[in-house]
């Protein structure tokens, strides 16, 4: 079964919104996790790009070893060098199998989350203890010496020369990017409860203390250190997994798609366009950018007759346009942080029936 063609202004329209579908749920959780550390709990990540290359890295380098051990697929004490004839085989057995497929996605997706987690636990210690000028270089250098690891370390991905992994959707022949689609919407679904619980449970003013005055937060017995601990490392399993998720949807890891530019200010530019501390406002801005870059991506060449320059730099042009026209207009983002209500309306006017109020008298009906 294939997918169907409809053309508008020469752009398959099916094409197209199933592509910004899968790039607005990978950038969805992962730009989540970002205003889960900065937004909310003011952690200045720019190493955000370290944490999901090593997720898509770690994990897709297990998914292929431990894909060809489980199928007694011979490596011939190679697997790097021997990959392009190994993954074949390995493919041709997940295509009979379905279980197998989940199964191999399944483990692969534990072992990036923990890879994940071990990583966001080990650069804690020498960042989390600084001021945000000094951690967010801190991230930032930890990310660039991840980058070059990447790219000269041979055994883990073979280097700049990368890795092919198995393909957990190849059963789904035609529809395969349908289903590669799929499991990406539902993991940042699942994300976006996350964080919407986190965002109204009591845990979300303690991150807001810790942002806001760590010394108000540590004289009410709250230890800054560990909470910020804490959220770096749930912050690093989800985007590590996403990581692992991307290389699956394209079947190959490389060091060099795991470039700054792309995987940490751009889920920056997204939060800031957005709004901090707003997980509907940064879907909205998820929405807005992908939408814009896959737009004129899709349309920038019939331009280029009528730009007095290249026309690959339009994107990057008008997102700053249209960031700093943000910022001008709405300085806190499409939708600016607002206080969230830790308990339900329901369970609010039980609490005051009990006391002969009405739900508007409470500070947190009229705050909300």
């Amino acid at each position: 079964m294939e997918l169907p063609h409809v053309f508008f202004f020469g752009i398959n329209v099916v094409l197209f919104g199933l592509d910004l579908l899968a790039f607005f749920a990978l950038y969805l959780a992962i730009s989540l996790t970002l205003n889960l550390e900065f937004g909310y709990t003011g952690i200045a990540n720019f190493g955000k790009v370290l944490f999901i290359a090593a997720g898509a890295s770690v994990g897709g380098a297990f998914a292929g070893r431990f894909a060809a051990w489980i199928f007694n697929i011979s490596t011939q004490g190679d697997f790097i060098t021997y990959n392009a004839n190994i993954m074949p085989q390995v493919n041709a057995v997940l295509n009979t199998s379905v279980p197998a497929s989940i199964g191999l996605l399944l483990i692969s997706v534990v072992v990036a989350g923990a890879v994940g987690a071990l990583f966001g636990f080990l650069f804690s210690y020498p960042a989390i203890r600084l001021k945000q000028d000094y951690l967010a270089m801190t991230l930032l250098a930890m990310a660039q010496f991840f980058q070059i690891f990447l790219n000269n370390y041979y055994p883990l991905i073979g280097g700049s020369l990368g890795l092919e992994l198995p393909d957990p959707y190849v059963w789904a022949g035609g529809l395969r990017y349908v289903v590669a689609t799929g499991v990406l919407v539902i993991f940042a679904a699942l994300v976006y409860i996350y964080c919407e619980r986190i965002a109204h449970a009591p845990l979300a003013r303690t991150l807001r203390a810790v942002r806001d005055n760590e010394s108000a937060a540590e004289a009410l017995g709250k230890d800054d250190v560990a909470i910020r601990r804490k959220t770096l490392m749930v912050a690093s399993a989800i985007s590590a997994i996403a990581g692992l998720l991307y290389s699956f949807y394209t079947v190959d890891v490389l060091p060099a798609t795991f470039g700054r530019v792309v995987w940490t200010f751009w889920p920056w530019v997204i939060v800031i366009m957005g709004g901090a501390a707003n997980n509907l406002g940064v879907g909205i801005g998820v929405f807005v950018f992908w939408f814009m870059i896959k737009a004129i991506d899709s349309g920038k060449f019939v331009f280029s007759n009528y730009i007095p320059f290249d026309v690959t730099w339009l994107e990057y042009l008008l997102i700053g346009a249209v960031l700093i026209s943000i910022l001008m207009l709405r300085p806190e983002g499409i939708l600016p942080e607002k206080s969230t209500p830790t308990l339900s309306k329901s369970r609010l006017r039980t609490i005051l029936a009990k006391y002969g109020k009405k739900p508007e008298d409470s500070p947190q009906a009229s705050s909300a």
